[in-house]
């Protein structure tokens, strides 16, 4: 459990050192087609039964997936989702929330607008949302492009 969890920690500090925001290196704010090539690039594959693509990031198995629909731009990207997968059951889940959390809370800046487990994950407007799923951790990343329902 602790080494996947400095493993998250390491890929969100290496994912927040360009003027734009980046995932393992690739600008999510650029175009569409530049994205998908660049995270194909890396590796990724598309798993057709979930609806995702499936890769390493930093030595952790995540999953990646896309919000193309709800977007201020087209060709742009309104949110990227990355589900951690978490073994252990329920309780290893709770727990890597709960640390997740704690390191969030040191990492970020929590968005003002009040929303539980909600950063700002970049001067860009970019935010991330912390959730559990009854399988692992999910971050919700919302683009500048992002328009909300």
């Amino acid at each position: 459990m602790k080494k996947f969890f400095m493993t998250l920690v390491a890929s969100v500090m290496m994912s927040l050192s360009a003027s734009a925001f980046t995932f393992d290196g690739i600008d999510i704010t650029g175009n569409v087609q530049n994205v998908m090539r660049e995270i194909a690039a890396k590796g990724y594959v598309f798993n057709e039964e979930h609806n995702w693509l499936e890769g390493s990031c930093q030595g952790t198995v995540i999953n990646l997936s896309f919000n193309l629909t709800d977007v201020k731009t087209a060709g742009k990207i309104g949110q990227m989702l990355i589900n951690i997968p978490v073994e252990g059951g329920a309780d290893a889940v709770a727990t890597a929330f709960k640390n997740a959390q704690t390191i969030f809370n040191v990492i970020y800046h929590a968005d003002k607008a009040g929303n539980p487990n909600t950063y700002v994950a970049d001067a860009d407007g970019t935010t991330m949302q912390l959730t559990q799923t009854a399988t692992g951790l999910r971050l919700t990343y919302n683009t500048p492009f992002y328009k909300k329902k």
